[in-house]
């Protein structure tokens, strides 16, 4: 077997290559270039010529490279090593855990060498996971964008316009942000009437007696006297923020139609409608999760360790300790915590699995936690089977399940030993 480690960087990359563990055959540094992968491919097909495509394999940190796909085209069959398990295979080989490019590639190379059984190998992806999971991590980036130039917005018209965060409950919604843009100042917002309000509001299909009322209100209110200079700052500051978000927004509106596009040409997606709270993000996110191999997960509980609902547990003799997970993959457990959110107003049992929790003494995002793990292994089951939610079905087996544990302790309490009197 020739086993490769490859420690990948943004513009060189390192690889060992060996034949016995610990004996490093070649060190190879190449560029992130197609002439510097036809290098490394040269280079290993001249150690490996009496060898099989199938006993020639790679180790790496990161399966979303395009040298990834280049050595899976060339039949080699390839490892992910997650860094985090990296932490733990470099203290094999020094006791402080240092880092750098040849360790690190010599780490991979030694232990694709040694513990080969043990790692998943990587599998090509279809076109519509791919193309999923690219999406939705555009839609999160530009959702993160779109929060920190919110704070930044606010904190803008506190400094010169703090009226406007009264007039909407949303400074980032189109109907505000447009406002903002056609009146950014307060002095500009001395000449509107009420029925130029009326007609804006009405253009942008937001106007309601209560709305009108409110802003109107806001408006008249005596406020703070705000020096010329920062207002003339500040307003032309607050009108770029105004354009980034509502170019973000596009973007993001453009996102969820391709995300929604995408879910429609799927049937393995349409699985996870039903679920209840479950929208297209979900959907999508879940089949990403999960995938077209039924192989890929044995139960519920590696899906919820590798999301990162489930808790931590450290047990060392009669010592045991229960902690949050922090190393999984925490956008997926940003999606499916917000998903067992959305579901407390859709299922009544969510919601009452929910209330349970907090009476237990969880915390909010405690609680959501536990909710997520069984809404996992809900959509685990369906994905595992290839069946659809059934919300009767559920709750007939959550009755069984009661009725069962009832019934069990109710024979215990009927053979237990009486006690005895002092």
């Amino acid at each position: 077997m020739l086993a490769i480690g490859i420690d990948w960087a943004t513009r060189t990359h390192v690889a060992v290559l060996m034949t016995k563990p610990g004996e490093v055959l070649a060190r190879v540094t190449f560029d992130d270039t197609y002439e510097g992968y036809l290098h490394l491919l040269d280079r290993i097909r001249a150690y490996a010529a009496e060898l099989k495509t199938d006993e020639v394999a790679f180790a790496i940190e990161r399966k979303d490279l395009r040298l990834v796909d280049f050595l899976l085209a060339n039949n080699f069959t390839g490892y992910l090593i997650d860094p985090n398990r990296m932490e733990g295979y470099r203290l094999r080989y020094c006791s402080s855990g240092a880092k750098s490019d040849d360790r690190d590639s010599f780490v991979l190379a030694d232990v694709l060498m040694k513990d080969r059984d043990q790692l998943t190998p990587i599998k090509t992806e279809s076109d519509a996971i791919q193309r999923l999971k690219m999406l939705l991590a555009d839609r999160a980036g530009f959702v993160t964008d779109k929060v920190v130039m919110t704070g930044r917005l606010q904190t803008c018209l506190r400094e010169y316009y703090p009226a406007a965060l009264e007039l909407f409950a949303d400074v980032t919604g189109l109907t505000a942000l447009a406002f903002l843009e056609a009146y950014p100042t307060l002095e500009r917002t001395k000449n509107l009437d009420d029925q130029t309000l009326r007609d804006f509001l009405k253009a942008h299909h937001a106007l309601t007696r209560k709305r009108m009322q409110s802003m109107l209100a806001a408006l008249v209110k005596p406020a703070i006297p705000v020096p010329a200079v920062i207002v003339e700052v500040k307003h032309k500051t607050m009108l770029g923020l105004v354009a980034q978000l509502q170019a973000v927004q596009k973007i993001i509106d453009r996102c969820d139609a391709d995300i929604r596009a995408a879910l429609a040409e799927n049937p393995e997606t349409k699985r996870f409608d039903g679920l209840p709270g479950a929208g297209p993000i979900v959907s999508g996110t879940l089949y990403v999760i999960f995938g077209d191999d039924r192989t890929r997960f044995v139960n519920a509980d590696e899906v919820q360790s590798y999301v990162g609902t489930a808790p931590r547990t450290i047990q060392s003799g009669e010592s045991r300790l229960v902690g949050f997970r922090f190393r999984c993959h925490r956008d997926y457990r940003a999606v499916i915590t917000r998903w067992a959110f959305s579901s407390l107003r859709q299922a009544q049992w969510a919601r009452r699995y929910y209330n349970q929790k907090r009476r237990e003494g969880k915390t909010h995002y405690h609680a959501l936690r536990c909710l997520a793990n069984t809404l996992l292994k809900i959509a685990f089951t369906i994905w595992k089977h290839q069946t659809e939610y059934d919300e009767n079905r559920y709750l007939a087996q959550i009755a069984r399940h009661r009725m069962s544990n009832d019934s069990l302790a109710d024979i215990r309490g009927h053979f237990q030993p009486p006690t005895q009197e002092a």
